[in-house]
């Protein structure tokens, strides 16, 4: 892959956020990990950085007002925040599965840092022997290559919705973007070209190993996955992006942010996946809740909020 990623739809995209210092709802720990147990599963997450971001970028099509009062419950004041990358390993007496890649060195300069915070941990990113990609942003597919243009996991077989590969493969996908996310399919489409070989299928109840399945959590992308996890009566549920803020995509599910590929089918699956959770009672890893992402839905007044466990 060439520097030619850096385009200019890419800069529109951050919108200048790269500068941004200020205080945030949502701290990101430099290089954090954190390690919870579920039965015979060790599940860790690891930090790849993150992605400064506008508070609008939460919800914009919401009325500025409401919007700043939802993040001024949440002590955000500023109109930046810093959305930080979790990325999640899971440890199996006989294998090491992977949800999402990072970014890998062609992103955002505040990201790529997940083959650094391995290494923290002794973790040989060649023993990484399964890969579950929730959906093909640059955050959770990009990693897939290394500085050297090497496969960052090259022993692992990855594991794709195959409705979210077709969507990326597909060359009418990147004029149906905004201007400012077109680059997003120019960089999915080569990665996974550099994959395909390696890459399995998947659809919602299929197990990757047993006790960890794949729930079918469309919205944020055409076939944007989440990974359960289940011990005894213990569930965890891997999220991806299908739950991004721990303000608004909780308290706010009907809000829809920018970066929904079908907004309307997002909220649904928000609405689901938040009765779900707080009835099954289950912990969940969100890609972008605050590091190191481990936390539940909780009952919040008539609708649920998120309680950090981390």
């Amino acid at each position: 892959m060439s520097g030619k990623l850096f385009t200019p739809s890419r800069r529109a995209f951050l919108g200048g956020a790269t500068a941004v210092c200020a205080a945030s709802v949502l701290p990101v720990s430099a290089l954090a990990a954190n390690k919870i147990t579920l039965g015979s599963f060790e599940v860790t997450t690891f930090s790849d950085g993150h992605i400064p971001l506008p508070t609008t970028f939460a919800a914009p099509k919401i009325d500025a007002e409401l919007r700043k009062s939802a993040w001024a419950a949440a002590g955000q004041t500023g109109d930046t925040y810093k959305s930080p990358i979790n990325v999640t390993l899971i440890k199996t007496p006989d294998e090491l599965i992977l949800i999402d890649m990072g970014s890998g060195p062609r992103f955002v300069p505040t990201t790529g840092k997940l083959e650094e915070t391995l290494s923290d941990a002794d973790i040989d990113p060649a023993d990484v022997t399964k890969v579950v990609l929730t959906h093909g942003h640059p955050d959770h597919l990009w990693g897939a290559i290394n500085d050297f243009d090497e496969l960052t996991f090259p022993e692992a077989t990855y594991y794709v919705a195959e409705k979210e590969f077709a969507f990326w493969m597909n060359p009418d996908t990147m004029k149906s973007l905004r201007e400012d996310r077109q680059f997003f399919a120019v960089g999915a489409k080569s990665r996974f070209e550099t994959l395909e070989d390696k890459i399995q299928f998947v659809k919602e109840d299929d197990e990757i190993v047993s006790g960890v399945a794949i729930m079918e959590t469309n919205g944020h992308t055409q076939g944007h996955v989440s990974v359960e996890l289940k011990a005894g009566s213990e569930t965890l549920v891997v999220l991806g992006d299908a739950l991004t803020n721990p303000v608004i995509s909780f308290e706010h599910p009907e809000w829809q942010p920018a970066s929904d590929h079908v907004p309307d089918q997002a909220v649904e699956t928000r609405k689901r996946l938040l009765d779900r959770l707080q009835a099954a009672k289950a912990k969940i890893i969100g890609y972008h809740l605050p590091s190191p992402g481990i936390g539940m839905v909780v009952k919040k007044g008539s609708g649920f909020g998120y309680e950090a466990l981390g």
